[in-house]
């Protein structure tokens, strides 16, 4: 706000606003001037939703330079805010003044700082569990066929919010608001886990007869990796058939001596009979008892059966190394993206410098009227 005077007498005083650009004022040379502004100012929105703006009144001449006019305060250096009605936006912190270049302006300076309570229950806490929440498709199996769906609608849901934050902050290409950083962070890294689910639904499902698993991958995810993620893989039916069936040594079994006192009196000895049983041969034995053709038909199908049930065991082996991979790497990227998501909250959303501040906000206006009344009682 300037003014000047016409060679009238009359000091014509113009104001600036929004809805009237120029309103000129006829009023005396002495006067007390009482007006409302329409103020325009372009806060900086670099910490939003916690952000301190200032907002700066100048009051000078147009006229009269720096050496002609001499400005000062009536009472004291500060802004009486006894007339001030409290907003439920922003917080009053500090109202000073000031008199600038040779005391020909002066400025009045409101410091006022936004009420976080809102935007923290509205844009702030659903944000951070859309965070969290988009790290739940590691722990989803992959045989729900959901992994996809829950991370598109995770996305979706951070474009709504992007799209929120977008109308509620001015249009400025200078800084970008720290909620808008924390979305974009949440907006990249549910886009990767979209990218690596897909990898994983691709691994989890191969098989033997389309991908055969390279060596370093069988040492990596299932031998060293397991161990790093706290996961033991458990063991197959055939393992644990086989250790329920496992068969022990028993001393003394498959050992036959031949004695003369092992025999009953009316049975004659095997002595004379042990070099004609010596000489008999498993082809002269077979020999004697001929298969018929129907056996070996019966051979043939039932080796025919145990060869497919092998192969169908061997495939099914291989199919589940593929899925032990997926689950190795499932869990490998929920400790990696739950590391990143903790880092970028804390890093982010307590880089402002007054995220744990709580005003007051009657307080701080007593006090601020406290301290015009004793500055304006100083002589």
């Amino acid at each position: 706000m300037h003014s000047s005077v016409s060679s009238n007498g009359v000091l014509m005083v113009r104001r600036q606003s929004v809805n009237d650009p120029s309103v000129l004022l006829r009023l005396p040379t002495v006067s007390v001037l009482v007006m409302h502004l329409n103020l325009c100012f372009f806060p900086d929105v670099e910490f939003f939703p916690f952000d301190e703006q200032v907002c700066t009144l100048v009051f000078g001449s147009w006229t009269y330079n720096e050496n002609e006019i001499k400005l000062e305060f009536v009472q004291a250096e500060l802004v009486d805010v006894s007339e001030y009605s409290a907003s439920s936006i922003w917080d009053v912190i500090d109202v000073p003044a000031s008199l600038v270049n040779k005391r020909s302006r002066i400025e009045f300076q409101v410091r006022i700082r936004r009420k976080t309570l809102f935007y923290t229950v509205v844009l702030i806490i659903p944000t951070v569990l859309m965070a969290f929440l988009s790290m739940a498709v590691f722990f989803l199996p992959t045989d729900s066929g959901e992994k996809i769906t829950l991370t598109i609608s995770v996305l979706l849901s951070i474009v709504v919010f992007l799209l929120l934050v977008s109308k509620i902050l001015p249009p400025t290409s200078s800084t970008i608001p720290l909620m808008a950083k924390y979305l974009l962070l949440t907006f990249v890294l549910n886009v990767i886990t979209i990218l690596v689910t897909v990898i994983i639904i691709n691994v989890y499902f191969r098989g033997p007869r389309t991908h055969r698993m390279p060596h370093w991958v069988r040492v990596v995810f299932l031998q060293y990796l397991p161990k790093l993620v706290c996961m033991k893989r458990p063991k197959s039916a055939s393992e644990r058939s086989a250790v329920r069936s496992g068969m022990a040594q028993l001393p003394g079994v498959g050992q036959f001596t031949l004695s003369p006192s092992a025999h009953h009196p009316l049975c004659p000895s095997a002595d004379d009979r042990t070099a004609t049983i010596r000489n008999t041969t498993l082809n002269e034995t077979s020999a004697y008892y001929p298969l018929s053709t129907d056996a070996l038909r019966a051979i043939d199908a039932i080796e025919y059966i145990t060869e497919h049930l092998k192969r169908d065991e061997q495939h099914k082996s291989f199919r589940d190394d593929w899925k032990y991979v997926a689950m190795i790497i499932d869990r490998l990227l929920l400790y990696v993206f739950f590391g990143i998501t903790v880092g970028g909250t804390c890093g982010i959303l307590f880089s402002a410098p007054h995220v744990f501040q709580r005003i007051d906000q009657q307080e701080m206006l007593d006090r601020l009227k406290e301290k015009y009344d004793t500055a304006s009682n100083i002589p």
